[in-house]
């Protein structure tokens, strides 16, 4: 059969899409059995995510917030209400903090503040994306595109970057893909309980994790399935009160709660302060115009960039298909929401990656890639997104690091062989371009988040100020207090206030402006304020009869969150010594 012949898949058989393959390579069936492709996605995506959630830093400033609130949890022992300090933090619904109280509980709590505790939730999203993906794959395609689906997936750039994030995206990623796994079997023929109250639990869990974003894609996909095939009848068992139930079980309770705790202000501060000016163009991040995401695309889902002219061949050419159709409508909705909201971040439309993968995996099998103009524009997407990559680290030692230009040229000259040699091998059309495209992948990782970015302390100020401080003996939370006080002074600062510092050293840091840190400071206080800020602050303390004795040790970094170079000194406040008045003499007559 030729690569021209029209896909024979039915609803009820789900024929395989091998069952036309043309000329495809037949090693890879020996890897589709059972729980090998499994086993595959998962040993992908360790090798691409471990490098940044074992080496990494905690980041700022989303990340660094995501666990602070967690430890917060811990302190107060409220884990209903979500705080940054004293201040409520009333943005995403608290499922995150939950999951990630699990690690840091049995790691015998967030004293010790291994971040990396806090990242395995991130990683068990990502793989429950993948895995998901993997299973979808299969029941619309066959093994084989479940296989390179699930690995495709696995290497993809945003992914495996999130998979070592702690923060809310990679399991959101994961409770779409398996919402969307349980549509799949409700289509599929498999039992339909298990598949409605796959979808429910899922679609429970991502509201749990990051408010409406899971329905906002997911509903309109199934709106657009039922429009374009003119039937609803698959979805029949989606009706059944139990999995209804089990969806209300999940996600009311815990609102209901945050809504009596702080009398509805959660959700003003939700919607009205978070959702809202995104959607508006009015939050903090600047308006970015419709179209960005699909400029991008070659690096957001490199490597499978290289798929993505076939992606499209794929939904063209097949798009009277029911298995295309599904993944076509679970990918345009949501790919377009997020291209029309003006607040943009790379990593909002990593929940519809998954099926334009799959989209792109059918177009290879499928004979695609015979196709001169779907190879070539799958190679040169592949190679832009890749040299960008490579070229990374030498661009960012211009701004960090200027005076050490050789190991980042290294990096980048190893990401580049690993990335023309995968290309070359695509373009021949030969058996282990698979195998290159993902050793490309896992090399970039490797040099990029395990071997440069841990190399550059200029990127690592608050890990630098903490173990300043507690070189100094003094550290808030790890040094011991002084003879007669339960603890430490809290740490004050100015110029540079950034949430990892706020979580390497303790809670009530105060580190906001000089004012605050004014106030909060007492003798004993350590301090760590930019250079700039020394001289304001020494003036704030002196009304108090406070000073401050400058240890001589600084820091000197970039803090990325601002792009600003920042030198950071350190001290500790004490108590200004009080002159007797001199002593009054009699008078003499």
């Amino acid at each position: 059969m030729s690569a021209a012949d029209p896909l024979d898949l039915s609803t009820k058989s789900l024929a395989p899409v091998e069952a036309i393959t043309h000329g495809t390579d037949r090693w890879v069936d020996r890897l589709t059995g059972g729980w090998r492709p499994y086993l595959i996605s998962a040993l992908v995506l360790l090798a691409c995510a471990l490098p940044g959630l074992i080496m990494l830093q905690p980041l700022d400033r989303d990340e660094a917030r995501f666990v602070q609130a967690t430890a917060q949890m811990f302190e107060s022992g409220d884990f209903i209400r979500i705080s940054f300090q004293d201040e409520p933090r009333n943005k995403k619904p608290v499922g995150i903090h939950w999951l990630q109280a699990i690690p840091v509980a049995l790691a015998g709590g967030p004293d010790d503040r291994i971040v990396q505790l806090n990242r395995l939730v991130s990683l068990l999203g990502a793989l429950l994306a993948v895995w998901a993906t993997v299973w979808t794959g299969k029941r619309l395609g066959g093994p084989r595109l479940g296989l390179l689906a699930g690995g495709t997936l696995a290497a993809s750039l945003i992914l495996s970057t999130e998979a070592g994030i702690a923060k809310t995206d990679a399991m959101l990623a994961a409770t779409i893909a398996l919402a969307f796994m349980g549509l799949a079997a409700l289509r599929g023929g498999e039992p339909k309980r298990w598949g409605a109250a796959l979808f429910w639990s899922a679609l429970a869990c991502g509201i749990m994790i990051k408010g409406p974003v899971a329905a906002i894609v997911i509903l309109p996909s199934i709106l657009l399935l039922s429009l374009w095939e003119r039937t609803v009848s698959w979805m029949k068992p989606l009706a059944d009160w139990r999995w209804i139930g089990l969806f209300m079980l999940i996600a009311v309770p815990w609102h209901v709660a945050i809504w009596v705790a702080t009398d509805g202000a959660f959700f003003r501060d939700a919607i009205g302060e978070d959702l809202a000016p995104k959607l508006a163009g009015t939050s903090e991040n600047d308006p970015v115009m419709p179209g960005a995401y699909l400029l991008a695309s070659p690096l957001l889902i490199w490597p499978g960039s290289v798929l993505l002219a076939a992606a499209f061949w794929a939904a063209w050419r097949f798009r009277a298909e029911p298995q295309v159709r599904f993944l076509v409508a679970w990918l345009v909705p949501g790919w377009l929401v997020f291209e029309l909201a003006p607040a943009k971040l790379i990593h909002y439309t990593l929940p519809v990656h998954a099926p334009l993968i799959m989209l792109g995996v059918i177009g290879i099998l499928a004979g695609g890639w015979q196709r001169g103009w779907v190879r070539w524009i799958g190679i040169v997407a592949f190679v832009l997104g890749g040299l960008v990559l490579a070229a990374a680290p030498s661009l960012l030692a211009d701004e960090v690091n200027a005076a050490d230009r050789v190991t980042p040229a290294i990096f980048g000259m190893v990401m580049g062989i690993a990335l023309l040699m995968a290309a070359t091998i695509s373009a021949m059309r030969k058996a282990p371009a698979t195998v290159a495209v993902a050793a490309a992948a896992v090399i970039t990782s490797i040099c990029v988040k395990a071997l440069y970015l841990p190399s550059v302390p200029q990127l690592d100020i608050s890990r630098q100020v903490s173990r300043a401080l507690m070189a100094e003996g003094l550290h808030p939370r790890l040094t011991p207090p002084a003879e007669g006080r339960t603890e430490r002074p809290p740490l004050i600062g100015a110029g540079y206030q950034e949430p990892s510092l706020i979580w390497a050293t303790r809670t009530d840091s105060a580190l906001m402006s000089v004012p605050v840190a004014a106030a909060a400071a007492m003798a004993g206080s350590p301090v760590a304020v930019t250079a700039d800020q020394k001289d304001a602050l020494v003036t704030a303390l002196a009304p108090r009869m406070l000073s401050v004795r400058w240890t001589g040790r600084t820091v000197n970094g970039v803090n990325y969150s601002k792009g600003d170079p920042v030198e950071i000194v350190i001290g500790v406040v004490e108590a200004t010594a009080v002159s007797s008045p001199p002593p009054q003499l009699p008078e003499t007559r």
